[in-house]
């Protein structure tokens, strides 16, 4: 392949600036690395926040998260994937855009690969590789685990939970498992939720409640195995106490085991720890991005015996078990509908706009205008 490669990339250069597009030149893969023509990007609600200055940052970054590409171009000794999977060129993967060192503390004895201290997770526009996803080629290095899908799998199967499908196997993973038979309550139908209502499913539980304010998303929690829905914009569930009493009519005398914080909202948090039974569980993933105190009583932890859990990131592991569980479920779950709107990649600043404004259920950045855009 020619050294004329070339890549455009959205880049974010500071808080509430417009999106730009800049042109690089895309270098050949060192030794374990590899170049990939991205197919598929995804907007998370995270990027928002980025655009927002909701985190800081001090140099210009290209933006993008969640990822499906091409493989182009193999570096010296790649011939597998991260799990042992033969990789060519042509192949499509799926990339854990977190970089662990594999050399501190947390990656090496506790083997919690989020709490990497050196882990990297912006990609500089000013660097000499791009790894994030808003962007023509990206080129995935020695820590960007990736992992092949399954060519007879819609890419929008893959892409229409992005990173909340890794985040929320993490999540439950460090909560110990969703209890067969057990009630749930899944505080939004954003994909974070949708990945929650699903996994909730998977694993047995009675009666899975979403509580969200967007019709649209409330119609897709149902496909994804909602039993109750509760919409807080309709007139009799516009307070909190007006939803508890209908969710304690609805689930019976057990009450709510389980409440998953999929909504980002700090206001969710008072609502959903006081809808939880006696030994119930809190698992909080939606809350990352922002800043905001709630009121919280010890007491009543204490004396209802509650379990409170904060999940962030994904594991390398949990991309690969996401691949693997999205290819077995993606005929029953309609992943592939979640994709609500499609964007160029010049039309990034569009994409982030509207996700901010809650105005779709996933949308995705197709940076390849001429390969599998319908």
């Amino acid at each position: 392949m020619s050294r004329e490669l070339k890549a455009k990339s959205a880049v974010l250069t500071g808080a509430r600036k417009p999106i730009e597009i800049w042109t690089r030149d895309v270098p050949l893969p060192g030794p374990g690395c590899i170049n990939i023509k991205v197919l598929r990007a995804g907007v998370c609600g995270t990027d928002p926040h980025l655009w927002n200055g909701d985190f800081e940052f001090k140099q210009a970054v290209v933006l993008g998260h969640e990822g499906l590409g091409r493989v182009i171009e193999l570096g010296e000794g790649v011939t597998t994937d991260h799990a042992g999977q033969p990789i060519a060129v042509g192949d499509v993967v799926y990339w854990n855009p977190m970089r662990p060192c594999n050399a501190c503390f947390d990656c090496t004895v506790t083997e919690d690969f989020t709490a990497c201290i050196h882990g990297r997770f912006w990609s500089p526009a000013k660097g000499e590789h791009v790894w994030a996803s808003y962007t023509e080629v990206a080129t995935l290095l020695l820590n960007n685990s990736f992992y092949k899908v399954d060519p007879e799998v819609p890419l929008d199967a893959y892409i229409a939970l992005g990173c909340a499908l890794p985040t929320m196997l993490q999540a439950v993973e460090n909560l110990g498992g969703i209890t067969w038979g057990s009630n749930v309550v899944v505080q939004g139908a954003g994909p974070v939720g949708l990945a929650a209502i699903m996994l909730a499913s998977l694993a047995g539980a009675e009666n899975i409640v979403c509580i969200e304010g967007n019709e649209s998303r409330l119609k897709r929690a149902l496909d994804f195995g909602a039993t109750i829905l509760v919409d807080f914009q309709k007139e009799e569930f516009k307070t909190k106490d007006s939803r508890a009493a209908y969710i304690a009519t609805t689930v019976g005398a057990r009450g709510i085991n389980l409440v998953i914080e999929c909504s980002g909202n700090a206001s969710a948090f008072e609502e959903g720890i006081n809808l939880l039974c006696r030994s119930g569980q809190y698992l909080l993933v939606g809350t990352w991005a922002g800043a905001s105190n709630v009121t919280l009583s010890p007491f009543q932890i204490v004396q209802n015996a509650l379990k409170i859990v904060g999940s962030v990131y994904a594991s390398p592991a949990q991309y690969y078990r996401a691949t693997k569980l999205v290819g077995q479920v993606w005929k029953r779950f309609p992943l592939v509908e979640c994709v609500t709107h499609k964007y160029k990649l010049r039309d990034a600043q569009k994409a982030l706009e509207d996700v901010g404004a809650g105005k779709e259920v996933k949308a995705v950045i197709c940076p390849q205008d001429a390969e599998g855009w319908n």
